[in-house]
């Protein structure tokens, strides 16, 4: 009876270790993809404000769709034409917080976006976003992306 007793405190004790290995494992796994999600979306939005038609492909999933506040979708195409068009002069993103489920991740959080007014002086427009992304090929991709203006702080 005592070898039955000791022989099973030995594997909860063992196995509980295991878990809290595998848990700290996977915290340092999801915060360094978070960091990579947080990334591509940095790069997105230089791509943006520099107009960087190629880095917008790369980083704009075919298969993109873009929610807007009047009730209508667009995609991938739609969306790199008006960015080219914009005057915007930079943009800072803030209040970010990322989800993460497997290949497709969530980012939700605030764009100041600066845009050039000939003749007056620069135009601030806050929004909060929600951006969606996808892994495909070991790469992050904007999928989803709408935006709202915020309400004065």
């Amino acid at each position: 009876m005592r070898i039955i007793i000791l022989a099973t405190t030995l594997a909860v004790t063992i196995l509980s270790s295991f878990t809290a290995q595998a848990q700290i494992l996977n915290s340092t796994i999801s915060q360094a993809e978070q960091q990579r999600v947080l990334a591509t979306e940095d790069e997105y939005v230089a791509a943006e404000v520099n107009r960087d038609e190629p880095a917008l492909r790369r980083l704009i999933d075919d298969r993109f769709m873009y929610n807007s506040s009047k009730g209508t979708t667009t995609g991938k195409e739609d969306l790199i034409q008006n960015v080219l068009k914009m005057n915007m002069v930079g943009q800072t993103l803030r209040e970010r917080s990322v989800l993460i489920e497997g290949n497709i991740a969530f980012i939700f959080g605030t764009a100041d976006l600066q845009f050039e007014v000939p003749g007056k002086e620069d135009v601030v427009s806050s929004l909060r976003y929600t951006s969606a992304y996808v892994k495909r090929e070991g790469q992050w991709r904007m999928l989803a992306l709408q935006m709202q203006k915020r309400d004065q702080e």
